[in-house]
Parts: structure tokens; sequence; C-alpha cells
């Protein structure tokens, strides 16, 4: 696994059985590090707030995170500036519980509804949040109100071959 830049372990064994609130909120350091792993300008703010209960021998995380970043439009290439919200809700079990679970191979869906791992007895909160960090992202942003109009052509326009076709009838 790559090496995240924003980490928070929480081992499950100590999460009480009425379960645990946390709440995230990385430094600016950090927060300068997940924007280059996000490959964005900046993450201004960033915090989540996560309720962790205890779920069998494994867990359920559920909560949200609030982000402020700063990206570039597709259409006019400036930057700017757009808040972020994002639910969290995943279920977690332990490594050994997972690879001993038979995945229907012929449901494309099964493999989707399975838990996430708990790794030697922990949970990285902060793997969690960088996640679905990246999930909020728009993978195509642009400024607010900004559209990408095409340039009207002939279809014959488009294709590649008509400059020669052009240039053929001109012999």
């Amino acid at each position: 696994m790559t090496d995240l830049p924003f980490s928070y372990h929480l081992s499950v064994a100590e999460v009480p059985s009425h379960g645990l609130t946390v709440n995230l909120a990385p430094d600016e350091a950090q927060r300068s590090a997940l924007a280059r792993f996000l490959d964005i300008p900046a993450v201004h703010a960033l915090t989540a707030e996560l309720r962790i209960v205890p779920e069998g021998e494994g867990a359920h995380v559920a909560g949200r995170l609030k982000a402020r970043v700063r990206q570039i439009s597709v259409v006019s290439l400036e930057p700017f500036d757009s808040d972020l919200e994002e639910e969290i809700d995943v279920h977690f079990a332990p490594e050994e519980a997972l690879a001993a679970r038979a995945v229907d191979e012929d449901d494309p869906e099964a493999e989707l509804d399975q838990p996430d791992a708990i790794i030697n007895g922990s949970i990285d909160l902060g793997h969690l949040v960088t996640e679905f960090l990246s999930l909020a992202l728009d993978p195509y942003p642009r400024l607010p109100g900004e559209v990408f109009e095409t340039v009207a052509e002939a279809p014959e326009a488009l294709s590649p071959f008509a400059e020669l076709a052009r240039l053929k009838d001109k012999s």
C-alpha cells in the first residue's frame, strides 16, 4: 500500500461497547501533503467527525467530512476554491474473517458489500478520510457557472482525413 500523507490508527479493542466519537483535523503540513497526494493545489481545511461502534468482531464507522479545497478548472485552467462534504459509512471486519468469506464471483455487487479489513487490530481513520476526500473531488472541476462549449463544425471537418480530401480535390 502507498504511504498516505494522513494516518490515524485506532485500536478496535480500545473502542468501548457504547462506541467512540473521534474528531480529526489534519495540521497544515498534513493538508499540504494531502494536496500533493490528491494532485490538487491545496487543501485549505479538513475536518471529520467519525462515530466508531463495535459490531461483532468488527466495527462500524460512520460520520461526515468537511473540506475546503483548491482545484483547477478544466475549462479555463483558473484555480478556484470549493467546499466539500461527504458522508462516511463503512463496516470493518478482521482480515482473517474476510479471508474466510467466500465471494460469489457471479455477482459483481458482492465484492462491494464486503467490509473493509481491520489490519493488525486497528483501523486507519486517516486513510478512510483520505479515501472519502478523494471520492468527493470532482474529476472534472469547473468554476461555478462555467460551461464547456464545443465548437460546432460540420461532421466532415472533424475527420482527420478531411484536410487530405480537400488537398486531393485541389490537385
